[in-house]
């Protein structure tokens, strides 16, 4: 008799992987279930190395597998929240994260193209359907309507109208060299809420508070000079 009983200590990995497994599957946390899994096939490696009388090498394969793709899964988990941490320290985000749920969060930031105006850009045309949908994030854009006009800053969306109507902008609004914003292609956003219902129920929502929001702000009869020169007047 052996002063340690390898193989009745071993016999016992098979039950702690799966049970790590079991609980990682309960788990509704993508980090929490993907390192739980993890640890499962790393002690179901060992299981099939050291209880058989020879190691399974097929069973250690496929284990291995199911490892790399655990690591890879908990890599882009790390990276993800990493960049919306990095999204969320702007206060511009602060309304979109109070009605969109992490996931959806996540899914807009992952199509969003960022953008920081050259020159004097024009996002929108007055009759015209907006080729994307905009979102500032730092500077000003100019929004310009009947000889009228205001100015918002980091925070307001720009095409969200023409997005939800599939119609013409309601005003011509143009961002000032320097303004930083994210652009999301009509086209690309409408495919994403067709595989994501639910995030365009919630955009819906976000772009109700954004008029209602909008309409506190009074159209002043007269532009600012260098915004009345890109109108004409």
């Amino acid at each position: 008799m052996h002063g340690f009983d390898l193989t009745w200590n071993t016999g016992l990995l098979v039950h702690a992987a799966a049970l790590l497994q079991v609980f990682g599957f309960l788990n509704r946390r993508q980090l929490v279930l993907r390192s739980l899994t993890l640890a499962g096939s790393l002690v179901y490696l060992a299981y099939y190395y050291f209880y058989p009388a020879a190691p399974l090498w097929g069973a250690m394969f496929w284990s291995s597998v199911l490892a790399l793709a655990n690591l890879v899964g908990i890599a882009r988990v790390l990276l993800e929240r990493r960049a919306s941490h990095s999204d969320m320290r702007h206060d511009s985000f602060l309304n979109i994260m109070k009605v969109l749920t992490p996931g959806e969060f996540r899914r807009l930031m992952q199509m969003a193209e960022w953008r920081v105006a050259e020159q004097t850009t024009q996002l929108t045309r007055e009759g015209q359907i907006a080729p994307s949908l905009y979102f500032v994030t730092g500077g000003q854009v100019e929004i310009g309507r009947n000889g009228k006009g205001i100015t918002l800053g980091p925070g307001a969306f720009i095409g969200e109208i023409s997005f939800l109507l599939n119609g013409g902008a309601t005003a011509d609004v143009f961002a000032p060299a320097g303004t930083e914003y994210i652009e999301w292609p009509q086209e690309k956003l409408r495919k994403a809420i067709d595989r994501t219902p639910s995030l365009g129920t919630s955009l819906e929502r976000l772009f109700n508070q954004e008029l209602a929001r909008k309409l506190v702000n009074s159209w002043e009869p007269v532009l600012p000079k260098k915004t009345a020169a890109l109108f004409g007047s």
